[in-house]
């Protein structure tokens, strides 16, 4: 019987500085992919979490599959292993359900995490590493998952200031990757709001109090020296500020002078948004009033997250029980599609012995002309067909898996006596 695992770590249990450990690059993934030592593979990678999913008909435990990703991600098992969760059966399906629906991510039902599983699952898919069981999972997921972001509007509710943030970043800017943003102050709050930036567009610059902070983000940004922010302010489509400061980091008069000196190097942007997300603010409100210049600040988000709490928990209710018949349905599935293999094997077994049957017929019969044989041979094979089908395809589609298990048992009885009479001595 082929079951289904995973193995994984994300954000509930480890922090960034183990989490960017296990970040497996596209190379080592498709290497992985390619020759698999599992029946069914996939992987999915993202900056929250890394998480591996097995369908196997051997067992598989959580050792072995967190030993796989240790070794993936070229790290100690020892070192790792208390960071890494295991789930078998249907907790797996469960899930999956959760995290394509973005009900396990830091902002819950996010949209990215939709189109991650989705370019995991292709991957794996286009690489032949996935079979019935994954396929029927993950699509059985990610269908789920858009039945909740047409049916509810709990993805529009999120209660994350930098998720909010970022979605008016793109409702400013209908395509980000040909923009410049520029992140003043890389705490946790600026840290998210990396991770939320990184997936619109390669072209950021960032500035922390403590210059070594930003050159640690160096890989996916340009670090600025704090002191040098007002070369990189008129010069950015999108300022995001989230730096802590008991006086404005950005005053009116500065920017102007910033916003004079791009002009003249012939950097002209119709249309420029700054975040404030400091508190207190870390700009003076009144570059707002700046021609082409539009300013939001963390009172404004705050409104939105207020409201958006109460409603959340409407659309939530609404989601999960969505989710609970995506998970339902693909259970039913599984166990059916377990069912019809074992109906399969029965069936082949009624042919298989039919075959013996009428074998034995014509070694007694030796007389008999090729067309008779023949005839003979179709009749036995026509009779275990039928047979197959009016006791185990027409029981198989008019009752539950657990239903045709029991008379599947009952028929593997039968079989076992059966056998046992006949080798029986007889007196």
């Amino acid at each position: 019987m082929r079951k289904i695992y995973m193995a994984g770590m994300s954000h509930k249990v480890a922090e960034i500085a183990i989490r960017e450990k296990f970040y497996i690059p596209m190379d080592v993934k498709t290497e992985a992919l390619t020759h698999s030592p599992f029946d069914e593979l996939l992987i999915l990678a993202t900056c929250n979490r890394t998480e591996v999913y097995v369908a196997s008909d051997r067992e598989i435990t959580d050792g072995e599959l967190v030993r796989y990703v240790c070794g993936l991600a070229r790290q100690d098992y020892d070192d790792f292993a208390k960071f890494f969760y295991f789930k078998s059966g249907d907790d797996v399906a469960h899930h999956v359900m959760n995290v394509c629906a973005g009900l396990d991510s830091v902002a819950m039902g996010e949209d990215q995490i939709l189109h991650q599983i989705g370019r995991a699952y292709e991957t794996a898919h286009q690489l032949n590493a996935t079979g019935n069981t994954l396929n029927k999972l993950f699509q059985s997921a990610i269908h789920t998952t858009k039945r909740i972001k047409t049916e509810t509007n709990l993805s529009k509710l999120s209660c994350n200031i930098p998720f909010l943030a970022m979605k008016q970043v793109q409702k400013t800017f209908d395509d980000l990757e040909n923009r410049t943003v520029y992140i003043v102050g890389l705490g946790e709050m600026g840290s998210l709001m990396l991770k939320y930036v990184q997936e619109n567009t390669t072209k950021i610059f960032a500035s922390s109090k403590t210059f070594a902070n930003a050159e640690k983000f160096a890989d996916v940004l340009t670090p600025v020296k704090f002191e040098d922010r007002y070369d990189v302010l008129g010069k950015c489509d999108v300022v995001i500020l989230c730096s802590a400061c008991q006086e404005p980091i950005v005053t009116k008069d500065e920017f102007v002078k910033a916003l004079q000196v791009a002009e003249s190097a012939e950097t002209v942007h119709s249309t420029r948004l700054i975040i404030d997300l400091g508190s207190p603010r870390n700009a003076e409100a009144s570059i707002g009033e700046l021609p082409g210049v539009e300013y939001v600040c963390v009172d404004d988000l705050e409104k939105i997250v207020s409201e958006n709490r109460r409603l959340r928990m409407i659309e939530l209710d609404a989601a999960q029980k969505i989710l609970k018949e995506g998970l339902d349905e693909f259970l039913h599935w599984n166990r059916m599609d377990e069912v019809s293999k074992q109906i399969h094997l029965h069936a082949e077994k009624m042919l298989t012995t039919a075959n013996e049957e009428s074998e034995k017929l014509l070694r007694s019969m030796p007389e008999l002309s090729e067309d008779d044989r023949h005839r003979i041979q179709m009749m036995y094979e026509r009779f275990a067909k039928k047979m197959a089908n009016d006791f185990l395809y027409k029981v198989k589609a008019e009752n539950s898996p657990e239903d045709v298990q029991v008379f599947l048992k009952c028929l593997d009885s039968k079989s076992s006596h059966a056998v046992h009479d006949a080798e029986s001595p007889r007196n």
